[in-house]
């Protein structure tokens, strides 16, 4: 089938310098004050965790948890004098040792406030150590019921496992609930029957049998970490570890899953979703740069919940749900949020958005294209169920908010689509994804950190990209009439919008023209609510259909044929015409301002030809090589206009 792609654009291409998975159940919610973006106390922002020791003991049957963590930490202020943790105030604090003398600890709430004996100085090291024993209300097994979750699996066996996001982390650690303060090493010694295995971050160091059938398991991340992906989950275990190899190297990386009734959850099946974490951690490093925490593992422990949670290098998971997109999805946060984690609530979508646009470009590479569109249409149709809502998420006091599944995750999803769809090359697209893991590698960044990087590699300002798509609400609706005279094709299309915090959506839009024996596609950019086509060409149109590979979200209303556009005079239009694009011999542009330069530039901005037009040119292409180029257009106004084409 033979396809053609013509190029209108009315004023200027949009990348043209501008002015302008999980399964969430909710049940429980932490009562705070402030916004999530705060911690929960002023002084927590005094210091900066630096590492974490923990020794606790717990078991498979219940919350309790018992033992002592100890923070090492640094001064961030002159005279620090009081040291703020949080932990749930059903838990008993025994004691509370600063640099190892025992310090009064007042409370309110989950908020515990220790008093220096000896103001420390700004940039001075300490330790705090926590003696503390209880249990907060557990968790039944789903997401924000609990930071330890208990639970008894069809099968019989009773595990215990975390779950602190978004803050739940002090319903089992006293802990620092900041997103800006990532910590730099957990080393994670918990306590347990001698019938059980406990999984968490990192590697394991060692196994100490102990008195009265208890073990204890001794492990240690050495990456920087958020407070609410430390994890730990007891239980019954089996291990099933297999070593994956880094493609193009001689470098390998344990796969580690701890998995429960093995006998019977270990089909074939199952086995195989496991396996293919090798090809995936592979693929997606080809895309976002190596596997960020390659010199530990990936793994998963077996759980009750419905999804999963993306536990840095060992993700909670379903058992019951256990699905390769799943799988995918999860692993893609340890890029997505782990590595690089939204500094601020607001821009989860940096976490949640990118990881489901992960499980799109792995059935793209795994499954085949089709189904990545039926997935992506599957992802928009969800999207535009209803018409206002921005990804970026315009209150953080209200958990089901900023996990909404619609906005920051799909909407989240179909912007990074959209993101790629308007890249000068696809390369580039995945060129920005690395750039951006890169740049922000164990650290926090924003929506405008992404936008940053973005910019550099399409050599655009994407300010209208990001203020209508990331922040606006609602979508387009697209209009289309349409008529044809022998070889003469004038299609209308009219623009509106959803939300009124968007009052155009500046972004390039395909228009498929089916005609009796071929399809015929028109991109139009979007820079004023209607635009006018005209252009020539001999087949006759069947039908008309707006964004047919479901590149952008829209909705479409009235597509109708329309004869009184018949009267519409060429030159009553200022749309200025380039075709076909791409092209095989050469390009025809047309509805040029009088006295317009036109100049052609490869994209190492080398000029390769100049043309003067009274109205219409042609541009031959047949000596140059396949690829994009960039068209300028500059009127007797001194207006420069610039368009993206290609051979």
């Amino acid at each position: 089938m033979r396809s053609i792609t013509v190029l209108v654009i009315t004023l200027i291409s949009f990348l043209a310098i501008d002015a302008s998975a999980h399964n969430y159940n909710c049940s429980r919610t932490k009562s705070r004050s402030q916004a999530k973006t705060t911690v929960a106390a002023p002084e927590e922002n005094d210091y900066d965790v630096i590492s974490l020791d923990f020794d606790i003991n717990l078991s498979n049957t219940s919350a309790n948890v018992s033992g002592n963590v100890t923070t090492h930490a640094k001064t961030l202020i002159s005279n620090f004098s009081v040291y703020a943790f949080e932990l749930d105030a059903a838990i008993t604090v025994d004691s509370v040792l600063i640099n190892g003398q025992n310090v009064n600890v007042t409370s309110t709430g989950a908020v515990r406030k220790a008093t220096l004996k000896t103001t420390l100085a700004s940039n001075i090291t300490f330790t705090a150590q926590v003696f503390y024993r209880g249990a907060a209300t557990a968790g039944s097994g789903q997401f924000f019921t609990g930071g330890l979750n208990v639970v008894q699996m069809p099968s019989g066996h009773n595990i215990v496992y975390s779950l602190s996001d978004p803050d739940f982390a002090d319903d089992w650690w006293p802990c620092k609930q900041s997103l800006t303060d990532k910590i730099d090493s957990v080393s994670m010694w918990v306590t347990v029957d001698d019938s059980l295995k406990v999984g968490t971050n990192g590697l394991q160091q060692n196994i100490t049998k102990l008195s009265k059938n208890k073990i204890r398991y001794e492990w240690k991340t050495r990456y920087p970490i958020e407070y609410y992906l430390i994890s730990v989950a007891v239980g019954p275990y089996s291990v099933y570890t297999y070593n994956m190899q880094f493609s193009m190297t001689t470098d390998n990386m344990p796969i580690q899953n701890f998995i429960l009734d093995s006998a019977n959850f270990m089909t074939p099946a199952r086995r195989a979703i496991l396996d293919s974490t090798e090809r995936m951690v592979n693929y997606f490093s080809e895309l976002y740069g190596r596997y960020p925490f390659d010199k530990e593992k990936y793994g998963h422990c077996m759980s009750a919940l419905g999804g999963g949670m993306e536990h840095q290098t060992m993700t909670t998971m379903s058992t019951s749900n256990l699905r390769t997109t799943l799988v995918a999805h999860e692993l893609a946060h340890q890029w997505w949020g782990n590595s690089v984690t939204y500094a601020k609530w607001e821009d989860i979508w940096l976490s949640e958005g990118w990881a489901t646009y992960s499980e799109q470009l792995f059935i793209e590479r795994f499954w085949g294209k089709a189904a990545a569109q039926t997935e992506r249409t599957s992802v928009f149709n969800d999207v535009l169920t209803a018409s206002s809502g921005s990804v970026w998420v315009d209150d953080t006091t209200n958990v089901n908010r900023i996990f909404n599944s619609r906005l920051t995750y799909k909407k989240g999803a179909a912007v990074a689509h959209m993101l790629r769809y308007i890249a000068p090359y696809d390369s580039l697209f995945f060129e920005s994804t690395k750039g951006f893991q890169q740049t922000h590698k164990y650290k926090t960044a924003t929506t405008k950190d992404l936008q940053t990087v973005f910019e550099a590699s399409y050599f655009a300002n994407l300010d209208s990209f990001f203020r209508q798509w990331v922040y606006g609400e609602g979508y387009p609706i697209f209009n289309v009439k349409w008529v044809q005279d022998g070889p003469r094709k004038h299609i209308k299309i009219e623009q509106n919008t959803s939300h009124s915090s968007v009052a155009l959506f500046n972004i390039p839009v395909e228009i498929e023209l089916k005609t009796d024996w071929a399809d015929t596609t028109i991109k139009v950019d979007f820079t004023q609510k209607t635009h006018h086509v005209i252009f020539y060409w001999p087949d006759s149109v069947i039908s008309i259909t707006v964004d047919p590979n479901d590149h952008i979200l829209n909705k479409t209303g009235q597509v109708v044929y329309d004869p009184s556009l018949l009267s519409v005079s060429e030159k009553s239009l200022s749309n200025v015409s380039i075709y076909p694009n791409p092209t095989k011999d050469g390009w025809y542009i047309d509805n040029l301002p009088a006295k317009s330069i036109v100049q052609l530039y490869n994209i190492s901005g080398q000029k390769l030809a100049e043309q003067l037009s009274e109205g219409k040119v042609y541009i031959p292409a047949s000596n140059l090589p396949d690829g994009n180029y960039m068209l300028e257009i500059t009127t007797a106004k001194g207006q420069h206009n610039l368009y993206k084409i290609s051979k």
